[in-house]
């Protein structure tokens, strides 16, 4: 019996073989499709795919435990579950389709956290400043190169920025091979008219000047008068950097809001200068709002004179240290912003709702904004932080609604409505936002809001500007410019509001009027 039980086997596999080998291709392929092998092959795949997607995950560390374990169980027990359907003729194909429908699900998760991480990666740890020093010639001058000016005579400022005009003339030296022959002014507004005056050839000059160049009497055609000969790039290590843990500790970030092309890191003004005080503990957030025109001491040797936003001119570190030494703190970190970029935040999100405590239009007459709640897309809500002069309390109510726009965009990201356009929230933050703070940290706090929920009491005060002036400052000496001469009971009030942050208080509306 034995001897005959194995001659059948022996049969019946030969003939098994015969038939498989008399098959067609598209029936073999139908074959494999159908079969426990194919079956094996895809829950593998699915399980490979659901391990990296999780190990992404704990990378970015951002999912609380509580729902990073239960969803690490649903995801191992459905890679089980489509193994054992291998088995099974009756749930075989279903178990096919499962594979490949996580498989894929797995494998887009995989994309958008490492997407995530990236970004993180990109906008977090900024720790250098970049100063674009440029020489400019009259837009006519026949010089193509920096070559070709060698026997040029160049006008320098003595005391502004003379660390950095002495590295480009060092470069420019090294690259014609010889020195160059300069000539000191005490201000640019005397060097471009000896420039315009062709009692010099060219001028080494911040870019970051530009701007200011631009919006003082006499000058207001400079941009379309010179062009650029030679750039260059100064890249400088900045120390602002700090490993707190801020799930648990109180603190200080400086917003800065400019409006520029190019890399964020370029030094430039800061339009908008707001301290943000923040207490994880009491879920407690200050927003302090100082006017650009602010005339305040800057931080650096002598502590010249000058308005807050030319701060900006000298590293964002100058503003943080300047403010810092106006309400006796230390920033901690910072948020830099491109406003024209913040647009696209806020339509990310959906739009915004801005409370408004006036009625006012803008003064180009594009936007109309009513006293209370109005709901506001990326250009509008850049519209409603700009505007001054439809505004009777100017710069000062401007810094108000600046506070009100940004404080709708914290709650609207405290909310669950982040997740409507997640991916195009990311997109938007790539080029018009950057933080010193670390990848980590801000993980730390997404993870935070995730695990706990809830909104944040966020609340603004802005200081106030007494008696305004004009008067010359340490960014443009020998001119007399519009200034804001501080009102100091508002800082000391701005520095009572901090200290309640720091010792754990609640601060409510009325303790800001």
């Amino acid at each position: 019996m034995t001897v005959k039980k194995k001659a059948l086997g022996k049969g019946k596999s030969k003939a098994a073989h015969k038939k498989k080998k008399d098959m067609t291709k598209g029936e073999r392929i139908f074959a494999f499709l159908k079969s426990k092998l194919l079956s094996i092959i895809l829950a593998g795949i699915q399980f490979v795919v659901t391990i990296i997607f999780l190990s992404f995950l704990l990378y970015l560390n951002v999912l609380p435990v509580k729902y990073f374990l239960p969803l690490t169980l649903v995801l191992l027990l459905l890679a089980a579950y489509t193994f054992l359907t291998a088995q099974s003729k009756k749930f075989r194909t279903f178990g096919k389709l499962l594979s490949i429908v996580f498989t894929v699900l797995w494998s887009v998760g995989i994309y958008y956290v490492g997407y995530v991480n990236g970004m993180f990666g990109a906008v977090s740890g900024a720790d250098t400043k970049t100063d674009i020093i440029n020489i400019y010639v009259l837009k006519e001058d026949s010089a193509k190169s920096i070559e070709d000016a060698r026997d040029y005579t160049f006008g320098i400022l003595s005391n502004l920025d003379r660390e950095n005009t002495d590295k480009t003339i060092s470069a420019v030296n090294s690259k014609i091979g010889r020195e160059i022959t300069a000539k000191e002014y005490e201000s640019w507004p005397e060097m471009i008219k000896a420039l315009y005056n062709r009692e010099i050839q060219a001028i080494i000059l911040k870019s970051a000047f530009v701007n200011t160049i631009i919006e003082t009497e006499g000058f207001e055609t400079f941009a379309d008068d010179t062009r650029v000969l030679y750039e260059n790039k100064i890249v400088t290590q900045l120390n602002t950097n700090t490993n707190k843990d801020l799930t648990s500790n109180v603190f200080t970030i400086y917003i800065s809001g400019i409006d520029v092309y190019g890399a964020i890191n370029t030094t430039s003004r800061s339009d908008v200068n707001i301290l943000a005080v923040v207490n994880p503990d009491t879920r407690q957030v200050l927003l302090v709002n100082t006017p650009r025109d602010y005339h305040v001491p800057l931080a650096m040797n002598g502590n010249p004179l000058d308005k807050l936003t030319h701060a900006g001119i000298y590293g964002i570190d100058m503003s943080m240290n300047t403010l810092g030494n106006l309400y006796g703190i230390s920033a901690d970190y910072y948020f830099r912003i491109n406003f024209s970029g913040f647009t696209k935040v806020i339509d990310a999100l959906g739009g915004v709702e801005v409370n408004s405590e006036y009625a006012f239009r803008t003064n180009d007459g594009r936007y109309s904004f009513k006293k209370g709640i109005n709901n506001l897309n990326g250009e509008q809500a850049l519209g409603f932080a700009r505007e001054r002069y439809a505004l009777a309390g100017g710069d000062n109510q401007r810094g108000k609604n600046q506070m009100a726009v940004i404080s709708a965009v914290i709650s609207k990201m405290a909310s669950s409505s982040l997740l409507n356009d997640f991916s195009g929230l990311m997109n938007s933050l790539e080029g018009s936002f950057e933080t010193s703070m670390s990848s980590s940290q801000i993980s730390s706090l997404v993870r935070m809001q995730l695990n706990e929920g809830g909104s944040w009491n966020v609340v603004s005060y802005a200081v106030a500007g007494g008696n305004s002036s004009s008067a010359s400052t340490f960014s443009m000496p020998g001119t007399s410019i519009y200034v804001m001469e501080p009102d100091y009971s508002t800082v000391e009030k701005a520095k009572e509001l901090i200290k309640k942050v720091y010792d754990g208080e609640t601060i409510s509306g009325a303790d800001t009027q």
